[in-house]
């Protein structure tokens, strides 16, 4: 047999000191990164105080920075210098640029003409007010991120970052995005960004640990973000934005469950109650995916039909959804494959959406 590598040498030989879990040898945590090797922290009696798409180190290839253990429990590393990278990780900078995304596509297909100065202030606002809400739910879940493999190298858990800052860092960030878009775009646009900060940090990172429905109550902090860039535009009723609300809704479902179904052992160890967590076999799941990628072509067509929105929207809304549908139809149907079936469903939401986001621009390019 090979000898183990290096740096898994010495990560079981950390987890032996300290106590912690090893994984089997050959084995690696999702999200390891090799440019430096973290101890898995041990398990806290209790945890303490979803739905996320990634668990970035936010540090790739940056040098070694010197560590002290100096944690009271968990085992988890103090780092006396954090790097930008950290900081960054903090803030989930992929599911930052969906909102950001959003917002930018629902403001440009509203407002006709190019503002481009309320349009960089949007791009401010959107993205401080994103990481100020993303970076207070990896505060609120820091203790529940060390437990699970998927997470446990985030800027927290991982001490690349401590408590303290990161909660400053948070408040600074959804103040300052907040206070970007009242001043510099408008009132109605800084409310929508402040219940989205509210409804996501507030509501549904709590409720993750009470109800299987705290899913479809988060989903509303990702749709509202189509709100803000029709109300950027002073058009709170445009099409587009309001079909995209409607879409960003419905389509989170499936993708968390999708996602949650994969990581089930993860929320399971870390207490979280989401669907996924309390699912034994994976046919509610699968079920419920089935209901919202459905309830999503239905609703998706609606525009289109009463003549809201052209012929190529309609096109991609067809195709699309019923792509999406015929991938959650798999997935909660299919048992003897449900983990394949779950990841490909994955995959074909992050397809899904962008596309339906380029067909909404060039429709209205093309038939406004």
């Amino acid at each position: 047999m090979a000898p183990a590598p290096l740096p898994l040498v010495t990560a079981q030989l950390d987890a032996a000191l300290h106590g912690g879990k090893l994984a089997p040898h050959g084995t690696w945590p999702e999200d390891f990164t090799h440019s430096r090797v973290k101890s898995p922290p041990r398990r806290a009696d209790s945890v303490g105080t979803i739905p996320e798409t990634s668990g970035l180190a936010g540090d790739e290839g940056a040098p070694p920075k010197e560590r002290v253990d100096s944690s009271p429990k968990g085992g988890l590393l103090t780092v006396k210098d954090p790097g930008w990278r950290a900081w960054v990780a903090l803030g989930k900078p992929r599911l930052a640029g969906i909102s950001v995304l959003t917002t930018l596509v629902a403001y440009a297909t509203a407002r006709p003409g190019a503002r481009p100065g309320e349009a960089l202030l949007l791009l401010a606002g959107t993205t401080c007010a994103a990481a100020g809400a993303l970076s207070l739910n990896q505060w609120s879940e820091r203790e529940a991120d060390a437990l699970m493999w998927r997470t446990r190298a985030r800027p927290l858990p991982a001490g690349d970052v401590a408590p303290g800052p990161a909660l400053v860092f948070s408040v600074v960030l959804s103040l300052a995005g907040i206070a970007l878009l009242a001043f510099g775009v408008n009132a109605t646009t800084a409310l929508l960004a402040a219940a989205t900060i509210v409804v996501y940090g507030f509501a549904y990172t709590p409720l993750k640990r009470h109800t299987r429905w705290a899913t479809e109550i988060g989903a509303f902090s990702g749709a509202l973000p189509a709100l803000m860039g029709n109300a950027a535009a002073a058009d709170l009723g445009a099409a587009p934005g309001l079909v995209l609300a409607v879409l960003l809704w419905f389509w989170q479902m499936p993708h968390f469950f999708a996602l949650g179904w994969r990581h089930r052992a993860d929320y399971r160890a870390a207490g979280f109650r989401l669907l996924p967590a309390v699912d034994p076999d994976g046919a509610r799941t699968g079920a419920w995916s089935a209901f919202y990628a459905a309830a999503l072509l239905g609703a998706s067509l609606v525009p289109w039909a009463l003549g809201a929105l052209g012929p190529v929207y309609g096109i991609c809304a067809a195709l699309g959804g019923a792509a999406f549908l015929r991938a959650a139809w798999r997935f909660a149907f299919r048992s003897a494959d449900r983990d394949g079936a779950a990841t490909r469903l994955f995959s074909m939401s992050l397809v899904y959406l962008p596309a339906m986001m380029v067909a909404l621009v060039i429709d209205q390019c093309l038939w406004r």
